[in-house]
């Protein structure tokens, strides 16, 4: 920093003071200058101002900070976060930003982002974007690097107000007899496969991806114990096996004796099948459930495989419509409502707590809150002495 005297017409003196400050920006070196002091004991004062708050890293309001645009550092900050998540999170995470964030804000210099641009895309995001939530976590960890890089001297998206969303009432479940009359047409009409899976993903609870991922190796036949410690993915269109989504999710669950019996039928099935097909499996693929990709390899099934099965039986005869993650609710609910301790049944679906179980997926439906009712009257008779 220097202190610069100037001739100035407007000056008792004839002269004035002014400051320059200098700073390394983006790997540049730009100077700034504060001019008007009326003496050089004014300018000296604010020169000493500015060495105390750059030392405390304080230039708030003093300096423009940086002239990078905001896809720019994006780019710095996702190198460093790819290396902290799964491959698959990250893939999801730059598509986030690619489809929804950049386009707004990736080619406003950084510096200039202010609270109210943020809040500006965050009320219109949130009007057509369901997980607005997630929009601006993300956006926010970007801001909070630049300022620990010493970009921007605060994070205009930190104080921004979520816009209220009217939650609907989760549907996303089968009653007792509308599972039944599922498994029923299942049996009846698809090929065995997609009977043991949709039979499996009812009676466990599982995730589709820990569907997904399993292995003969996983289930213990003798004991009726299930094994889940992973998840499958896929990332272009190639499948990737990923850790489960918490600890609390690798788990041993027991499985009932038809369901078992099921699996151990579709093991033989799909054993004589293989070896009837001219295919090359892949190295270690005894995957439970599979298809022939194009190439003739035998592959995990595809992310939307049961999606599509589900939603061609479900249009096919008219049934409720529910996502393959609606068959984890109805476990979920209808173990609640039969009288499964929640502390049971949070384990056995891998959440961290009874609560979380509780909150998610305790559902009510009409035969539930009958059965309980009459709990309820029949104590109180009971008492009647």
């Amino acid at each position: 920093m220097s202190i610069i005297k100037y001739k100035a017409k407007k000056s008792k003196s004839g002269y004035l003071y002014k400051v320059r400050i200098y700073r390394v920006i983006d790997g540049k070196r730009q100077d700034f200058f504060k001019s008007g002091f009326k003496s050089l004991r004014e300018a000296r004062q604010y020169e000493a101002m500015i060495y105390h708050k750059k030392a405390s890293g304080d230039l708030s309001g003093l300096l423009r900070v940086s002239e990078r645009r905001f896809d720019e550092v994006f780019e710095e900050w996702f190198k460093t976060y790819q290396n902290t998540v799964e491959r698959t999170t990250s893939v999801r995470t730059d598509d986030l930003f690619r489809i929804h964030i950049l386009p707004v804000l990736g080619k406003m210099k950084i510096s200039k982002i202010t609270p109210w641009h943020c809040q500006d895309f965050i009320t219109e995001k949130g009007q057509t974007f369901r997980n607005i939530k997630q929009v601006k976590s993300y956006t926010s960890q970007v801001f909070d690097f630049a300022l620990k890089m010493k970009l921007i001297t605060d994070n205009p998206m930190k104080q921004t107000i979520l816009p209220k969303r009217e939650r609907k009432k989760s549907d996303n479940f089968f009653s007792v007899e509308e599972l039944h009359e599922f498994l029923a047409i299942i049996k009846a009409e698809e090929p065995y496969k997609n009977y043991a899976l949709f039979r499996l993903l009812a009676y466990s609870g599982l995730r589709k991806g820990e569907l997904y991922s399993l292995r003969w190796s996983d289930i213990d036949f003798d004991n009726q114990l299930l094994s889940i410690s992973k998840n499958l993915g896929r990332i272009k269109g190639k499948a990737v096996e990923k850790s489960t989504k918490n600890r609390f999710s690798i788990r041993q669950i027991p499985l009932d004796t038809e369901t078992v019996s099921i699996l151990k039928e579709w093991k033989q099935k799909s054993r004589r099948e293989k070896g009837q097909l001219s295919v090359t499996p892949l190295i270690d693929s005894d995957y439970m459930f599979t298809f022939v990709g194009r190439d003739g390899k035998i592959e995990p099934l595809y992310q939307d495989y049961i999606n599509s099965v589900l939603k061609r039986i479900i249009r096919k005869h008219g049934l409720k419509k529910i996502t393959p993650h609606g068959f984890r609710h109805t476990h979920a609910t209808l173990m609640i409502e039969t009288g499964v301790d929640p502390v049971n049944a949070a384990k056995r679906l891998g959440h961290a707590s009874s609560q979380m179980t509780l909150d998610t997926y305790s559902h009510s439906t009409v035969a539930g809150e009958k059965k309980a009712i009459t709990k309820f009257v029949d104590y109180l008779d009971s008492a009647k002495g």
